[in-house]
Formats: structure tokens, C-alpha cells, sequence
């Protein structure tokens, strides 16, 4: 069977009408052709709480800085109202669903990332523990992932790129795709690039074409081809039509890195 990460932001979850759509379309394909799992982000969720604690969101090239107030705000938000919000969607849609996070059977262990900045508890996965997934699917469920993870007995907060990459590169995913609320990585004039590899993605991000969260985004992405992945997708959403076509090869309308 086809084995398919698929990792949705933050930004496109909270829209309820493309995220019902998104939901229905990946519930419909065949479970005795596709072995999936979805990895999600929550970021404007986590604004909205963490205003709840009067600390003004910081970030450093699209990561977070990440209090221990912080921490427990955006592992209650991802692990909890994000994650368990999606697994209703599926379940709705006929789709057997389990949500667990990176903390769940050490799926993914984290050490302090280090960085001429401190970014507080956020981690960098040094070890992923894809067993839990594997189990899943051998029992029929369909896994959906919040990126916080496990390190030193503590809660660490990862990118949801980061983690889908890592996941995606540790399972040997057939087909690794980011639906974002961009349409794909776009150049100077605001279109789309078809496709990219690391010389192109590093040039870019010098020259302050690619900035902010796609950093992570495009970075993270080309680690995973430089452990095994063919290719990565990172595409918008328009319709159920264009994403299964994206997932069989059969199309692309948004970026592919290789």
C-alpha cells in the first residue's frame, strides 16, 4: 500500500470550510490502497490562547520562543483542541482516526535546539519511533499527529514541518505533501515555482525571496531528500480533484522539491 504523510498548517486548519473539504477528500480515498497520516500545526489557534497569558508571540526565523507558560498553552491547544478537533472531522467523515502527539510511545525525542538565539523549550528531533504509527495502521486507524514531543521527562515544542518531514523520512513515505494557506513557494513576482532543489531553496532564502515560516517549510524538507525522500510537495488548496491528483503523480499545481 501507498504510504502518505500529509502535513496541513495551522492557517488552513481554522478555515472550516476548505478544512471540511480537505477532511472529506482525504477520507475518501481507498484505505486498502493508502496507509495515512496527518500532521498538523496550529498557529493562530496558539495566538489566541497565548493572548489569554498577556505574552506577545516572538518569533526568530519562523520558530517560536517558547516559555514554560508558553508551553503549556500550546501543548494544551495542539495536542488537544487542534488535535482532537480534526480526529471529530474524520471520524465524521467515515474515517477511523486516532490523535496522538510526538510525547505518544516517544514518537518523536527531542534535545534543546541549539541556536545563537535561546528559543526556549523548543526541540530539535534527534530520534523518531515510528512503531506507534506502523501499529496503527496495522489495526486500520488513521494517525493524526501534533508535532509536540518528548525530551529530558519534558513537553517540547517542534515545527509541525519539522516533524512531518522527519516522520515522513523515518516511515520511507511514498508521497510527503504540505497543503499550506500559500498555493506553493513563490518567487519575486508572487508565482508559483514549480520546482526547486537545495542550491535554488538556499539562493532564495539569501536573497529574501523564501522568509518567515517557509524557512523551516523548504528547509526541513530538503533533510528529508537527503534521507531518502524522491520528493516533496508543497502545495494550496483548491479541491479534492487536485489533491488526490497530487498524491497519485498524476499532477502538480504547487511546488515540488527534489
Amino acid at each position: 500500500m501507498k504510504k502518505v504523510v500529509i502535513k496541513i498548517g495551522g492557517s488552513f486548519a481554522v478555515d472550516e470550510g476548505k478544512l471540511s473539504d480537505f477532511v472529506a477528500a482525504v477520507s475518501s480515498l481507498p484505505r486498502d490502497e493508502y496507509r495515512l497520516c496527518i500532521v498538523h500545526g496550529g498557529g493562530k489557534d496558539i495566538n489566541e490562547n497565548i493572548a489569554l497569558l498577556s505574552e506577545k508571540p516572538t518569533f526568530i526565523e519562523g520558530l517560536r520562543v517558547t516559555t514554560p507558560n508558553i508551553m503549556k498553552m500550546v501543548e494544551m491547544t495542539l495536542s488537544g483542541h487542534v488535535n482532537k478537533k480534526l480526529v471529530r472531522l474524520f471520524l465524521d467523515n467515515s474515517c477511523p482516526a486516532i490523535g496522538i502527539s510526538g510525547v505518544d510511545g516517544a514518537l518523536f525525542e527531542v534535545e534543546k535546539r541549539k541556536s545563537e538565539h535561546d528559543l526556549g523549550l523548543v526541540g530539535d528531533i534527534c530520534k523518531v519511533n515510528p512503531k506507534i504509527v506502523h501499529d496503527l495502521w496495522n489495526a486500520g486507524w488513521t494517525s493524526i499527529i501534533s508535532p509536540i514531543s518528548l525530551g529530558a521527562g519534558l513537553s517540547w515544542n517542534v515545527n509541525a514541518d519539522t516533524a512531518a518531514s522527519e516522520l515522513a523520512a523515518a516511515l520511507e513515505a511514498d508521497q510527503f505533501i504540505l497543503v499550506s494557506d500559500v498555493p506553493g513557494v513563490l518567487d519575486i513576482n508572487k508565482k508559483v515555482m514549480a520546482n526547486l532543489d537545495e542550491v535554488a531553496v538556499e539562493r532564495l532564502i539569501a536573497e529574501g525571496v523564501i522568509s518567515g515560516g517557509m524557512i523551516p517549510k523548504v528547509r526541513e524538507s530538503i533533510k528529508s531528500l537527503r534521507r531518502g525522500l524522491k520528493s516533496i510537495h508543497i502545495v494550496g488548496w483548491k479541491d479534492a480533484e487536485h489533491l488526490k491528483k497530487q498524491i497519485n503523480g498524476d499532477l502538480n499545481y504547487g511546488t515540488i522539491l527534489q
